[in-house]
Parts: C-alpha cells; structure tokens; sequence
C-alpha cells in the first residue's frame, strides 16, 4: 500500500495549497540568487521544476530513495561550490537547498507548515546580503503570503480559502506594526553582535582605487552602483562645480599612477590662505574598504574620526567597511599654500619612458608663448596652450579607447588620440612636468544627479572622473581638467549613452528623454528617496540615537534601567489599545450585531431591556409574554436574525430584510402601528 494511501484525507494537502507553497518558495529565492553560485541556482530551479511538473503529471515525483540520492546531490553541490557548509554563503546555500528539496515531500499538511516556515527562516538570511529597502518591503510580501498560506492551513479566525485567510492575515500584520515600532525604537541596541557568521566584509564592494592606468577609470564609469548622497544645507553648487576630491597620485612608472612614498619630513597642510565661504554639507558613503572620504574641492574641516592630508585628502582613521555618514565643510574658490622643495620635487618626477616628441611638443610650445619674460612666470599661459592643443587638435573623447600598449601617455598623444578622463589627465600631467611645472593627480567623481524627491545629490561610480593640480607660483595648486578641453562635437555621445544609459554623467549632453524615459527616471529617483530614508531612519538607528531619545523625555539619568521601563510601559499600552481596538472591531464589522443591538434599545426605551444573561430567543420569548402586541414585530426579526446569526444562512439579502424590518418597527409604550405586522407577513411569506 502507498504512504500516501494511509494518510486520512483531512491531513492531505490541497493542490491549490502546494502550488501556492511552491510559487512562494521560488519567489522568496529568486533576490537570492544574486548571491549564490551558478550551479547551485540550476540545482534549485530543476528542483522547482520537478515539483511543479508534478502538479500535472504526479508520476514525475521522485520517489523516497531518489529524493534521498537528491538531497545527497545538493549536498555535494554546496561543498563543490562553496567547499564548506557553514558560515554565510555555505550555510545559506544548504539552507535554500534542503527547503527546495522538501517541496518533494509534501505529503502532508504538517510538511506544508515545515516548509513555511523553514522558508520564514531563509527570509531573514537573506539580510545577511541585503538590507535595502526593496528587499525588505518584498519579504515583507512574501511573509504576508506565508502567513496566509498558514492561516487556511489551520482553519485560523473561521478563514476558509485563500481569500479570507488573507484578509485575516492582513488584519494580523496591521496590529502588529505599533507593536513593531515600538520595540524597534526602544529596544536595547547592542554595539556588538552576538555572534561572527565569518561575513566577509568585503562583499560587494567596488569603487575607486588608490592608482590610475588606462582603463581603470572607463571600466568603472560604465557601473552605475551608487558611490554616496550628499545633502547640501543651503543652495546646491553648479554641476561643474561639484568635484569630488578623493585620492591624490604624485608617482608615475612608465603606465601606472601611484600614490608613492611622501616625504617623510613632509607637514600638514596650513589652512587654505584665501577661501570663499564654506559651504556645508553631509555625506552618505558607501562601503569602499579603503580609507579615503570624498568631500568637494578644497576641504577645510575634518569631519570625527577624519583629517585632512598634506595634499588635501580627507581620510579617515579606519577603512570604510559600512556605510559611512559624515559632515563635511567645502571652499569653492580657495588659494593654497606653497609646497616644500621636496614636495614640489615629487611632482616633478618623470618616468624613465619619455619620448623625445613629447620633449619636442613642450618645447614647441614654450616657443609660441615666450614673450622675452621669465620661462616660470609664463607656466599659466603654457597651461592654456596646452588645454588649447587637446582642443584643437584632433582628440576625441569616448568610453571605449583603442588598446594601448607599454608607452600608452606617448601612443594616446601621437597615435590614437581616442581616450577617457584618465587618458587625459595621464598625458597632461606629464607634460605639465616635461615643462618644468609640478602637477599631481586626483581622483574622484564630477557632478551627480539631483533627487528632487529627497532633496539630495546622488553620485554614481558612472559620475567617476580624474583630473590634474598644477603648482602656479602666486596660486599655489590650481586645478585644471584637460577633459573639458576637448571639443564637445568630437565627444562620442552615442557610445556614452549606450553604456551610461538615463543615470548620464554631467560631462554628455545627451538631449531631453522621452515622456517614457523620464517618467522611469522619476520612479528611478523616487526608488533611491525611499532607500535613503531607510537608510536614514531605520538601518542607521544606534544606541546613541536611543540615548538622545532618552534625553528628550526626561529619562537620560535612567540610562538602560529607564529604557527598559519604557519599553515595558510603551508595550503594554500598545497591546491594549490594540486589544481595544479588536473588541470594538468585531462589534462594529459585524452587521448583524449592529442591527440587532438596534432592536435591544429600542424595546430598552419602552421598558423592556435585555437582561444580560439572556439570549435572543430567550430575550424575545419574555418581550412576547410582556408585549403580545409586539410578537409579530419581534418573532420576525429574531425570525431571519438567530439564523443568520448561529447557523449558515447568512446572505446579503437577509441583511437588506432585516434591516427593512427594524426601519419600520417603531414601538410605542401602548401599541404598535399595525403596518409593521403586514410587512412582517409579507417577509415570512416570501
């Protein structure tokens, strides 16, 4: 005899039951597969597919020694994949793994309620990846499905069918949000976790690095992950305006451009000798594992935890390995100091692969701009001439350059003359140094896009730009970016927009979308508000913010003994008033109560009021033996309303009926109006 056969029919699952079980597994993994590797998302969705095939054909259900050498399969699966079974990814990947392979075994409804909540437990690891707002508010969706499912599978609240089982839960998860709120505000934040689930902090970062070759730059620029947000306190600067200094490099070898070895003598930096007024700001930073804050250029103060380099830098104590929030101050226009001689000996340092043409091109134009003055009083003009050069000349600017090889500053100047803002902050700062002028190079981001939504700048890796500081005597270092020099019709647009798509740097003039792209564009911004505030209000909620809580109700010299007593007090009040709220929930959804609770006061004003241990048939027997005028009155209402009320017989059309009734039943103290008594025939009639 089958299994199957031996399982009493109340204990069977429905199909409908399986199928949605099954739809919801595969919808809780599908954000997972992000982070699991490729043949461990193909041994889900075959196993997925095995079970829902089996839904029309039950053949194709493997039988108990298959699903064993199965589950043995995703087993070996997770260690070939991840060589371990524990820690996240490991762990994670078994646990999806065995919750799809059960879906194999549903024989009964008790493994239709394992399996839910198995998959309520799969939901919460997936935090361990994610925690944005989307992922949240999504299983969120899933967790009110699996609660249906698990009311109609207990018959929960009177719910028969998915429907009703939905309204219920739906109900459910509406009392339990100021339940919610309130524990998440005021319970106790640990400043530590429990427990190491080996995370590699490391996981899904990407951003700048600390060094610059051909290709590093467009490689990034064509991502566009968020880099970080910034809210202005006052007016929001220009977009040309908005250069986001990040690291400085001074070494070149030939290809690579590096941070090299500083003086070791070398000061910090006096503060700027000529600034405008700052401008002040705050920055949401995403997790980069390196050190460096970006802040607009120039920097004048240090945000806790942070100072500012010798070359202006602004870096933190500790490498950035969450998301990072910090204040920053910012001068638009400034003067620097001058450097030390070693310093400007760093950024006069050329590399041992300098071709006699590029000695031959500075020297060229150290001859059109001489005037018979000192060769270092004219190192402005000879900056001008060669932002001029990558103008008129034939340059072009475009995100995918021709492959360069082992001299790649000398083939992008006299061959190629095709490149990205690397390219040409490269050649630049080479030359600027051939000629005598010290320069240095920095990276960063240039311009972001307004959220109009959140008030806020978003800067994308796609906004990610180099740029060159040259040292002129009188101005200290200047900035110059020879990118902007190029000639806006030799910019490859069509390329650009292509790989950049609606996020567009500022640098592309791309023409105004289309109603579609724009109204995306706003879903897009709207999207980012969203998480933002999530960021913001919830993800970034700490013990310190509980604290200040603390101190504006008074109870900061209580510390955690004052928390807790709040939190208890805030719990207990939520619960009853929700308790409250359910109490007269029931009395004012429930029509037939309402009507009937209509009929009670009315024979209350004439001095027959329900006794409190009296049930409506009781109730009416009493009113007919005090009232006999009011039997044909009385018997018809409890006649539809007991029923409707304690049996199977309730219709929209009784409702109407009763309602009917009780409209123009009107007693008096001494007699009824006898219209109501031919009504009531007319209703027991029909």
């Amino acid at each position: 005899m089958n299994k199957t056969d031996s399982i009493p029919m109340a204990e069977r699952p429905e199909r409908h039951q399986i199928l949605w079980t099954t739809l919801l597994v595969a919808a809780a993994c599908a954000p997972f597969v992000r982070y699991l590797d490729g043949q461990v998302t193909a041994f889900l969705a075959l196993i997925l597919v095995i079970r829902l095939a089996a839904l029309r054909w039950p053949a194709a259900l493997p039988n108990r020694w298959l699903r064993a050498l199965l589950a043995f399969a995703g087993l070996g699966n997770c260690l070939a994949a991840y060589h371990t079974v524990t820690g996240q990814d490991g762990g994670s990947a078994l646990l999806a793994t065995m919750l799809v392979l059960k879906l194999l075994e549903l024989d009964t409804k008790r493994d239709l309620r394992l399996v839910l909540i198995l998959l309520g437990f799969l939901s919460v690891v997936q935090f361990l990846f994610d925690e944005s707002f989307q992922l949240t508010f999504y299983l969120g969706l899933i967790a009110l499905g699996l609660i249906t499912l698990l009311t109609e599978l207990n018959g929960g609240l009177g719910a028969a069918g998915l429907r009703p089982a939905l309204r219920v839960s739906a109900r459910l998860a509406l009392q339990a949000i100021p339940l919610t709120i309130v524990l998440f505000v005021l319970f106790p934040r640990l400043t530590a976790p429990l427990w190491s689930l080996g995370i590699d902090s490391s996981r899904g970062l990407m951003g700048m690095s600390d060094s610059m070759e051909p290709g590093n730059i467009s490689e990034l620029v064509v991502n566009g992950e968020l880099a970080f947000r910034a809210r202005f306190a006052g007016r929001r600067p220009n977009s040309n305006q908005l250069y986001w200094r990040g690291p400085v490099l001074w070494t070149m070898n030939g290809r690579r451009w590096t941070p090299g070895a500083p003086p070791s003598d070398w000061q910090a930096p006096a503060r700027l000798i000529e600034s405008d007024d700052p401008i002040e700001y705050e920055i949401v930073m995403e997790p980069t594992k390196q050190r460096w804050l970006f802040a607009l250029d120039m920097p004048v103060s240090e945000p806790e935890g942070a100072a500012i380099s010798p070359d202006y830098q602004l870096l933190s104590n500790q490498p950035v390995t969450a998301l990072k929030r910090y204040n920053a101050r910012s001068a638009l226009s400034y003067r620097t100091a001058e450097p030390e001689a070693r310093v400007r000996e760093l950024a006069l340092e050329l590399p041992a692969n300098v071709t006699p043409r590029m000695r031959a091109l500075v020297e060229d134009w150290r001859t059109q701009v001489a005037d018979g003055r000192e060769a270092r009083a004219d190192d402005w003009t000879l900056v001008q001439r060669a932002l001029a050069h990558f103008n008129r000349e034939n340059f072009y600017y475009t995100l995918l350059p021709p492959k360069l090889g082992a001299n790649p500053a000398d083939e992008f100047l006299f061959e190629t003359r095709s490149g990205f803002c690397e390219h040409y902050a490269s050649s630049f700062a080479l030359l600027m140094r051939i000629a005598g002028i010290p320069s240095r190079i920095v990276l960063g981001y240039l311009g972001g896009e307004t959220n109009e939504f959140g008030g806020y700048t978003i800067v994308r890796q796609s906004d990610a730009h180099a740029w060159v500081e040259v040292l002129i005597e009188g101005r200290g270092w200047v900035r110059v970016d020879p990118t902007a020099a190029v000639d806006p019709s030799r910019i490859d647009n069509r390329v650009a927009t292509e790989l950049l798509g609606a996020g567009a740097s500022v640098r592309f003039d791309l023409g105004e979308a289309a109603a579609l792209a724009r109204w995306m564009r706003d879903l897009r911004l709207l999207s980012d508000t969203l998480e933002a505030n999530w960021q913001n209000w919830v993800l970034d909620f700490s013990a310190q913010d509980q604290r200040r809580l603390m101190e504006r109700l008074g109870l900061g010299a209580w510390q955690e003994y004052g928390l807790a007593v709040l939190m208890v007090l805030a719990v207990s009040l939520t619960l009853g008033g929700i308790l409250l709220v359910m109490m007269r929930e029931r009395t004012e959804r429930d029509p037939l109560e309402r009507l009937y609770a209509r009929l009670c006061r009315r024979l209350a004003r004439i001095g027959l009021p329900r006794l409190p241990h009296e049930g409506p048939g009781d109730y009416g027997q009493r009113v007919v033996a005090a009232r006999p005028d009011l039997a044909s009155g009385v018997g018809g209402f409890l006649a539809l309303y007991i029923p409707a009320r304690y049996g199977e017989r309730f219709t929209p059309e009784t409702l109407q009926r009763l309602s009917n009734l009780l409209r123009d039943f009107q007693p008096k103290a001494q007699s009824v109006q006898s219209a109501f008594r031919g009504k009531v025939t007319a209703s027991n009639g029909g």
